[in-house]
C-alpha cells in the first residue's frame, strides 16, 4: 500500500481521485478542487491517491501547517470496500503523521439522521483503528462534527487556530466554526 501525491508522483490517478471525491462526499461538504490544488501548491495540503500495487484504492486529502494536520477527506473506492483497505490506508496515514497533531472530523452521532448507521459504523472504524475521542464537538461548514485524534488531545482553540492558519480569516468565515460542546 502506498500514498501517491496526485500532483507530483501519482498524476496517473488524478482523474480517479477526483471522480471518487465527487461521488463520495455531499455537495455541501466539498471544497472546490481549485482551492485544494492551490493549498497543495503552497504546501498546506496533500492530495493522495491510495494505491495497492499500482491499483487505485481510494483517496486521502490532508490539510497541514507546521506540526498539525487534518484529514480533510478520506474515501475508499466502492469496489474496494470491505476488503481491509480502509484500515490499511488509515495505518499509512497515521504513520505518515505520527509526529504531528493529527485531527479527524467525523459526523456527530445522531440517531435521527438519515445516515445514522453509517455515522455509527464510521466512528467505530476510527476508534477500532486507534483514534480517540477528544470530547470536542463543532459545527463547521453547516455540519456537526466530532473531533478525534490519535492521542485524544485537542483544544477548540488549537482546532480553529489551525483552520485559520490554512484558510485565512475569510476561509474561516466561510466555514463558520462554532463549538457545540466540550466534554471534560
Amino acid at each position: 500500500m502506498e500514498l501517491k501525491n496526485i500532483l507530483k508522483n501519482g498524476t496517473e490517478f488524478k482523474e480517479q481521485v477526483y471522480m471518487l471525491y465527487e461521488e463520495a462526499f455531499p455537495a455541501e461538504e466539498k471544497k472546490p478542487i481549485s482551492l485544494m490544488e492551490h493549498l497543495a501548491e503552497k504546501g498546506q495540503m496533500e492530495l493522495f491517491a491510495v494505491t495497492d500495487q499500482d491499483e487505485f484504492v481510494g483517496l486521502a486529502f490532508n490539510m497541514m501547517d507546521g506540526n498539525t494536520a487534518l484529514l480533510d477527506y478520506f474515501a475508499v473506492s466502492p469496489e474496494k470496500r470491505n476488503g481491509g483497505y480502509g484500515s490499511k490506508s488509515l495505518k499509512l496515514l497515521l504513520e505518515r503523521f505520527r509526529s504531528n497533531k493529527y485531527i479527524f472530523e467525523i459526523e456527530m452521532q445522531d440517531e435521527k439522521a438519515e445516515n445514522a448507521q453509517d455515522r455509527k459504523r464510521r466512528k467505530a472504524f476510527y476508534l477500532r483503528n486507534g483514534l480517540k475521542e477528544t470530547g470536542l464537538f463543532a459545527h463547521v461548514y453547516g455540519t456537526d462534527f466530532e473531533l478525534l485524534t490519535p492521542d485524544g488531545s485537542l483544544t477548540y482553540d488549537e482546532y480553529t487556530g489551525f483552520l485559520e492558519r490554512i484558510l485565512g480569516e475569510e476561509g474561516v468565515r466561510v466555514l463558520n466554526p462554532s463549538l457545540i460542546s466540550q466534554l471534560p
